[in-house]
């Protein structure tokens, strides 16, 4: 099964809350928002500051920000932010992985261009393309992946 880590969820839900948003939001309204707890917040918005999604502004009126309008951050630049690099297999992994059958499988090339494919698609999905119900497709097309009229 393919499917991006529950972290990563929760990340792009935190920073769909957050789009359109010229104030500052507090981790403790971004739990309200959400539903998740304080400690899960956090952690993401660590990883999303350090990712540099997100701005941090300290002191008693600080908060958060998206550091980007929401048409400029993807949805695989959040679950990166999370995750690290989409790999769908250890050999497309940008350290080369740890495939133990990498000598005599013979697919590492085919994986790469699927994992491309995905990770093409990832980039090519905004935030703000991700709010609009139903999605305009037409938004997604991109060189790799080509959708008919």
């Amino acid at each position: 099964m393919i499917r991006i880590s529950r972290m990563a969820d929760y990340a792009l839900l935190v920073v769909f809350k957050m789009c359109d948003r010229d104030e500052l939001i507090t981790l403790e309204r971004l739990c309200e928002l959400t539903t998740l707890t304080l400690p899960t917040v956090r952690k993401l918005m660590r990883s999303l500051t350090h990712s540099n999604l997100v701005l941090s502004v300290r002191g008693p009126r600080g908060g958060y920000k998206l550091s980007r309008q929401s048409a400029q951050i993807s949805i695989a630049d959040v679950i990166e932010a999370i995750d690290g690099p989409i790999a769908l297999t250890e050999c497309v992994k940008s350290d080369g992985g740890d495939c133990e059958l990498a000598d005599t499988c013979g697919l590492k090339g085919n994986w790469n261009i699927v994992n491309r494919l995905i990770s093409n698609a990832l980039h090519n999905v905004t935030l703000d393309a991700m709010g609009q119900e139903p999605m305009d497709v037409k938004q997604l097309k991109s060189t790799l992946i080509t959708i008919s009229d």
